[in-house]
């Protein structure tokens, strides 16, 4: 939600773009996967109103607490505990569209999520996503960034192999592969920036200590995370983003 307040170009807006480009109308079935603190699915929920429904699923029953706590009393939300990869409590053929809002990088095993939303999908049903776009990166911008990875890689060495060495979601061989593969649509791409405005230390840790990076670190992980960083500022952070479009045939 830090990244949500940031503001783009052309007004872009984390939550309400992505829902935005999914084209809702009310009354439609909404899956909000992976949701986390439920920010697209409330913004999927004021577009498809209460003759619709959204459901938000994620993996960790942590942020569904607080995705639960977030949603209006009156909205037509509910909340489900599974992992991406396998939906057993979704019926097939169940939702006309399926929003995942920065979460497609955490995913393990992206051909079975993919798979997952065919099948969730009805016939002409559409899946929109948001990930970043690092091979987007300003120059400026990746030796920022860079200075941020080499502190984790130090304190947590390892745990940015995999997903951080290879091209964005997806321009990977392997992701084109996997949108083929489950039966979606080749994937619209739209790329754009959230603009992160950081002229101090405590603005700059509001949005970095939220990451998922930063949460890889301990106490002193941290610490040390936000002395390197604070070292950079004044800095105007363009985080790059890529809004995603695709829909299962029919």
């Amino acid at each position: 939600d830090s990244v949500a307040t940031l503001q783009g170009n052309s007004g872009v807006h984390l939550y309400s773009s992505l829902v935005g480009w999914a084209a809702l109308v009310a009354g439609e079935r909404v899956l909000d996967l992976g949701c986390g603190s439920g920010g697209a699915g409330r913004a999927a929920a004021a577009i498809v109103g209460d003759s619709g429904m959204v459901v938000g699923l994620d993996s960790c029953r942590r942020v569904l607490e607080v995705a639960r706590e977030r949603a209006p009393q009156d909205a037509p939300v509910a909340f489900i505990h599974a992992s991406a990869e396998r939906m057993v409590e979704i019926p097939d053929k169940s939702f006309d569209c399926v929003v995942a809002s920065m979460m497609l990088e955490e995913v393990q095993n992206l051909p079975a999520a993919l798979s997952e939303v065919y099948r969730v999908l009805r016939p002409g049903g559409r899946f929109v996503a948001s990930v970043s776009a690092f091979d987007r990166l300003r120059p400026v911008d990746s030796a920022f960034v860079a200075a941020m990875i080499a502190v984790i890689a130090r304190r947590v060495p390892a745990t940015l192999v995999g997903r951080a060495t290879r091209a964005s979601i997806p321009q990977d061989p392997d992701d084109m592969l996997a949108f083929a593969e489950s039966g979606l649509l080749k994937p619209e791409e739209r790329d754009v920036q959230l603009a992160a405005n950081m002229d101090d230390p405590d603005k700059m840790w509001a949005i970095l200590g939220r990451t998922h990076m930063a949460y890889l670190l301990d106490e002193d992980g941290q610490a040390e995370l936000r002395e390197t960083m604070s070292r950079r500022l004044p800095h105007n952070l363009y985080f790059p983003l890529r809004f995603l479009r695709s829909r299962r045939p029919g």
